[in-house]
């Protein structure tokens, strides 16, 4: 193995990001929305410069024209060509934003995935799911404003040559509203700011309780707390209906502002033209170009105020992306991901079992780590587990028994100076080195998804039903399974909700025992099984094959079977041994022992 590095923290501006964004599909954008755009546009100018000659001639003319009137009917022709190529565009356009956003999504899903099990999110999870929905939306609507913007703005360049050519004086107050635009959006940035941050903080907030209320249902009925809870989330409602409101109000104000500018601009425009008309000699043809050319330019520049009005919304959507990351480079966040659009998703396979990862011994040395909160935790941990045994680990509450699993299975960082050696090589890193085919873990608190119970113990893994009955059979699920209405079908709901919390603990250990592995780690089975039903989960697990085991339990049944016994207090251990010799040697694990807690 190689030792990991933690990679430097990477942060790019925002124009960076979205142009290395832009450079993964660079055709399907243009085709997509430059290249519609850019033809309506280079209509639009055409269309201008005609109307210009067919009024000057028409001013000229006294009698009919052919030529002069068949131009309307090229107009025609130009529109019907526009609608064609947008509608082909759409497609790419509409494509290529879904790809964005996906990749975006994609990476945030897979950095979460990459961290220690046991690290929460750095906000709550309705902040990572609105962040997930409505700050990844903001990035694509930002792409489409950029290039609507971009083409706008290759058109007004164009438009500006042509109106100073006509007209300087008159040019130059068309886009005093531009002015404006900038100076007002310059001077809100700060408020909007303000409340887009105060939006997505309540809208979070609310999302966040919908989960919990729906996880917790059950609890909810049992303290007869509905109306309680029913107030809560009014009052999370109310709190982000305000927050929403006053963004929706700034942003439309914005808008209309925008608008309103723009309308006095065009006329003044229209006043000025009329006394110009005589010093600078406009025609009825230079007037009907510059009207027409100001409908495009109203769009420029309320595309303008809008954009600098977004892109101060899109760097707050950035900042909570960002702490997703958990402290990835923002290179993470955009690098091109397969999303399997066209071709179908790879196979799960089962991992190869190694004959070189096969457990003889595992070893720790000066495992470590405390929590940053309270200080508490383990210190100084060294075990030495051989392959083919069962280790428990036992010790009173708070005594730091769950610590040292996760630690040891880097769920959670273990501190400066720890060593895992597996067959005495070291691990360089634990999470993603202690998964199967090496290791498989049942935590005290099993999650479970809204699914059936069959893909919760499979979630995904090809297997025959041979072996999916096998790992119900060992867990002791299969009078369980017969008695849900739908058998390994059935819904188990909101984190198991559907089941009992034994059930759930062994559908969990079921998850397990389906994927081989040769260190297996259960966290507390007791906790949620009755004396009974473990026992015979144990006698089942040995009976047929030897296993190496970790095992976190008070149990008198699962200490007596035991090779070695860890007794752990305050974080460090007191004693390790056959039972016999720990009740020897331990005042702690006497006590343990004769507690009511210990059946």
């Amino acid at each position: 193995m190689t030792m990991t590095q933690t990679a430097t923290r990477q942060t790019l501006s925002l124009p960076h990001m979205l142009w290395l964004l832009l450079r993964q599909q660079p055709w399907r954008y243009a085709t997509g929305e430059l290249l519609p755009l850019s033809f309506f546009l280079a209509g639009r100018l055409a269309f201008s410069l005609l109307l210009q000659v067919f009024f000057n001639r028409l001013q000229q003319q006294s009698g009919p024209d052919l030529a002069l009137w068949l131009l309307p009917f090229s107009f025609i022709l130009a529109a019907l060509a526009r609608a064609i190529l947008g509608s082909l565009g759409n497609h790419a356009l509409v494509t290529a934003l879904f790809k964005t956003t996906q990749t975006l999504r994609h990476n945030i899903l897979k950095r979460i995935l990459e961290r220690p099990g046991a690290r929460p999110l750095p906000g709550s999870t309705g902040e990572a799911i609105s962040g997930f929905r409505d700050d990844i939306e903001i990035f694509a609507q930002l792409f489409s404003r950029l290039l609507n913007v971009f083409a706008l703005t290759c058109f007004t360049s164009i438009a500006l040559v042509i109106m100073l050519h006509t007209s300087v004086r008159i040019t130059l107050f068309v886009f005093l509203p531009l002015l404006c635009v900038v100076i007002v959006v310059q001077s809100m940035k700060k408020r909007l700011e303000k409340y887009r941050v105060a939006s997505r903080a309540a809208t979070a907030e609310v999302t966040g309780a919908i989960g919990e209320i729906f996880g917790s249902v059950q609890a909810i009925q049992v303290a007869g707390a509905e109306e309680r809870v029913t107030e809560h989330f009014s009052r999370l409602n109310k709190r982000r209906h305000g927050a929403m409101v006053q963004d929706s109000v700034l942003s439309a104000a914005l808008n209309s502002l925008f608008g309103n500018t723009v309308g006095i601009g065009i006329g003044a425009i229209l006043i000025l033209a009329a006394i110009a008309r005589g010093s600078e000699h406009l025609s009825v043809g230079d007037i009907a170009l510059f009207i027409s050319f100001l409908g495009n330019i109203t769009n420029f520049v309320q595309s303008i105020g809008t954009l600098l009005a977004q892109v101060t919304q899109t760097r707050v959507s950035l900042t909570r992306l960002r702490a997703l990351l958990q402290g990835a480079p923002d290179t993470a966040l955009i690098a091109p991901a397969e999303l399997y659009l066209q071709h179908p998703l790879p196979q799960t396979t089962l991992p190869a079992k190694y004959f070189a990862s096969e457990l003889h011994i595992l070893q720790t040395h000066n495992l470590s780590y405390h929590y940053p909160d309270t200080g508490r935790g383990i210190t100084g941990i060294n075990l030495e587990i051989k392959g083919n045994t069962l280790t428990v680990i036992t010790g009173r509450m708070g005594s730091g028994k769950t610590t040292l699993l996760r630690t040891l299975l880097g769920l959670l960082p273990a501190e400066a100076g720890a060593e895992i050696t597996w067959n005495g090589v070291k691990v360089a890193e634990s999470a993603s080195f202690f998964v199967p085919p090496h290791c498989a873990y049942t935590p005290q608190v099993p999650h479970l998804f809204s699914d059936t119970l069959r893909e919760n113990i499979l979630l995904g893994l090809p297997v025959g039903e041979e072996q999916l009955h096998k790992a119900i059979q060992n867990a002791v699920m299969e009078e369980d399974v017969i008695q849900l209405e739908a058998g390994l079908e059935t819904v188990v709901g909101v984190k198991g909700v559907k089941l009992s919390g034994g059930q759930a603990q062994r559908s969990a250990a079921a998850r397990m025992l389906v994927r081989p592995a040769q260190l297996l780690v259960f966290d507390d089975l007791s906790s949620a099984l009755d004396v009974a039903t473990e026992a015979r989960l144990w006698e089942r697990l040995f009976s047929e094959e030897q296993h190496t085991c970790l095992v976190v339990s008070h149990r008198r049944a699962i200490l007596q079977r035991a090779d070695q016994v860890i007794v752990l207090k305050e974080g460090y251990i007191e004693a390790c041994g056959r039972l016999e010799e720990v009740l020897d040697q331990s005042s702690e694990m006497r006590y343990l022992w004769l507690k009511d807690e210990i059946e």
